[in-house]
């Protein structure tokens, strides 16, 4: 019974750590869409849930996808900054 156990404390964790990237993925998204700060930190936490999630072949909410997808094309294609700009 304990290996029941544990296979129910990942599958509440795994679902827990979808929750929390769905909803720090929404942050960064409006973050992005009103062009604030997106912190290392919450870059890092997507990229560690969205690897979990893999190791676990479990998919990624689509937000998190749509997210780290756009932000690995901020870094592949940055914007000119405004403090660039003349």
């Amino acid at each position: 019974m304990a290996r029941r156990q544990d296979e129910t404390v990942t599958a509440d964790k795994i679902a827990q750590v979808q929750r929390l990237s769905s909803a720090l993925a929404a942050r960064v998204r409006y973050a992005q869409m009103v062009r604030g700060p997106i912190l290392p930190a919450q870059v890092d936490a997507l990229l560690a849930a969205a690897m979990l999630l893999q190791e676990h072949e479990v998919p990624w909410p689509s937000l998190l996808e749509q997210v780290l997808h756009d932000l690995a094309q901020d870094l592949e294609h940055p914007e000119p900054s405004a403090a660039a700009e003349p």
